[in-house]
């Protein structure tokens, strides 16, 4: 869900398609983001399904999944990141985790036809000195994963450059209301 920025207030020109650029953007709450390997060379897609087989066991929910030469990395909720690691801890399997994350989704109309967005963003991020651990893209917004520490001041320098008002930004300290 968008915040209100992206909905037309009174008296505003409205139209069917939204204004093209970025218009919003929403905060997750904290994340840990794991990398799940096989402790030996094995069937990269057996150890892929016995990662996710023992997940939905335990019935955790996971994103930003990436394949890995022999595993998975994906992201949990902060708060279930010792049911993950419970989950997993059985199974002949090397964990490495990186906590205390969170997700920037930037949104806008048509993001991939817009030119430089991308690169704008990587540019506010790499002169903030905030560590992209991971970046990915879909038709309406731009998806950064980075430290949970440097994400107000991030916010805030990609409010300035795309000059969006304190509306256009929705942050979201529980999983619970953000579904």
């Amino acid at each position: 869900m968008l915040p209100e920025e992206a909905v037309p207030v009174a008296g505003e020109r409205v139209s069917f398609e939204r204004e093209r650029g970025v218009n919003a953007i929403v905060v997750s709450p904290e994340v840990a983001y794991l990398f799940v390997r096989a402790q030996s060379e094995t069937d990269p897609i057996t150890v892929r399904q016995q990662i996710l087989d023992l997940l939905t066991q335990a019935g955790l929910s996971i994103s930003l999944i990436k394949l890995q030469r022999n595993g998975l990395s994906f992201a949990v909720p902060a708060e279930d990141l010792a049911r993950t690691h419970q989950a997993l801890s059985n199974a002949p399997l090397q964990i490495t985790v990186k906590p205390r994350l969170r997700v920037i989704s930037i949104y806008g109309q048509n993001m991939r036809e817009l030119h430089g967005v991308l690169a704008k963003i990587a540019e506010i991020l790499n002169e903030a000195g905030v560590a992209i651990e991971q970046i990915s893209d879909a038709h309406d917004r731009l998806i950064c994963l980075i430290s949970a520490e440097r994400a107000q001041e991030v916010v805030k320098r990609i409010r300035k450059a795309f000059h969006l008002r304190a509306e256009a930004v929705r942050w979201y300290d529980s999983f619970s209301a953000v579904r």
